[in-house]
């Protein structure tokens, strides 16, 4: 059984090389056929000189070199995309999920009879790091995204899991820019289980809470269309109102009421074509931005992979993660 072990690099030097000797120890327990990849995602330390010095290791090591910063999600699916292990072990290397969870994340995968395998197994944080505020935030967004998704991902969810082959495959199907991980890796379906695990939080961190509410509504509109609903909603009955208004003032000039010359029926008017402009700015606009993001189709460009027998990039399309092949799922 060959495991790869995969891990993304950003400011994550003061942590390779003890990320790395514990991860080996705890996969070495279970097999001896190891990889592992490090992806740096334009990381402005000297993360990928760190993983670059490993290479010479017992194990086999493979560095991938993004050309520039994708982000956390992006520079995951393409280390996924290079690792042919049977298992996939998956996890940040800040050290904060212990790289000793590989066992009990196996474990579900193991133990699983052959007529209902198990192909992931994955961590879920007993208690969400972090302060008052951001584990209120972090609770309501998971509330918020289940509520209009209709589909229910993990609550506090952790990177740390050990995935099979065919799982891993599935995954790489996504061809989605706007890539919320947690939301795709549970979509993707199969049989998946969740483990309590203890995650621990370090003093600083690069998701600031603008990030944060950036990741937020971009998971929302991703795998909901009912905020596009909510603004059509609103928007007509906005304008209904402001119809009922129309006629209240048609009634009133009919029976001789006295009022404000001219100011209510400007307001009704304005009020009645803002709501329906409202409704058809806001649907356009919603999917307008997500399909100019899609459309466009940027890849995530390798710009070196360095280890033994590493190949260098295909600029004509292996470096885009939306270029791996759907796989035929057996059981």
């Amino acid at each position: 059984m060959r495991v790869s072990v995969v891990t993304t690099l950003y400011n994550s030097a003061p942590f390779i090389e003890e990320f790395f000797q514990r991860s080996l120890a705890a996969v070495a327990a279970h097999t001896d056929d190891i990889e592992v990849i490090f992806v740096d995602d334009g990381s402005p330390d000297d993360s990928l000189e760190i993983a670059c010095s490993l290479l010479g290791a017992d194990v086999n090591v493979k560095v991938i070199e993004l050309s520039r910063n994708f982000g956390h999600f992006q520079a995951v699916m393409t280390g996924l995309s290079h690792a042919d292990g049977d298992l996939v072990y998956l996890l940040d290397c800040d050290l904060e999920e212990p790289p000793e969870l590989f066992a009990e994340l196996y474990a579900p995968i193991a133990s699983a009879p052959q007529e209902d395998p198990v192909d992931v197994g994955f961590g879920v944080a007993r208690r969400r790091k972090g302060g008052v505020m951001e584990r209120i935030g972090g609770a309501l967004f998971y509330r918020v995204l289940n509520s209009l998704s209709g589909v229910e991902i993990p609550v506090n969810a952790v990177m740390a899991r050990v995935m099979t082959r065919r799982y891993v495959q599935a995954l790489l199907t996504h061809h989605e820019r706007e890539l919320f991980l947690n939301g795709v890796m549970t979509i993707t379906g199969f049989r998946q289980i969740a483990v309590p695990v203890d995650k621990s939080g370090k003093a600083t961190t690069t998701y600031t809470r603008l990030y944060r509410l950036s990741v937020a509504l971009r998971a929302i509109t991703a795998f909901s269309d009912r905020p596009l609903t909510f603004i059509l909603v609103g928007g007509l009955t906005l304008s209904a109102i402001a119809a009922v208004a129309v006629i209240v003032l048609v009634v009133t000039v009919v029976f001789g009421v006295d009022y404000a010359s001219g100011w209510a029926s400007l307001l009704a008017a304005l009020s009645f074509f803002s709501g329906l402009m409202l409704a058809a700015i806001g649907i356009l606009g919603f999917y307008l931005g997500r399909v100019f993001v899609e459309v466009k189709g940027r890849p995530i460009i390798v710009k070196a992979v360095h280890g033994a027998g590493a190949q260098p990039p295909d600029y004509a399309g292996s470096a885009a993660i939306s270029d791996v092949e759907p796989p035929v799922l057996r059981r």
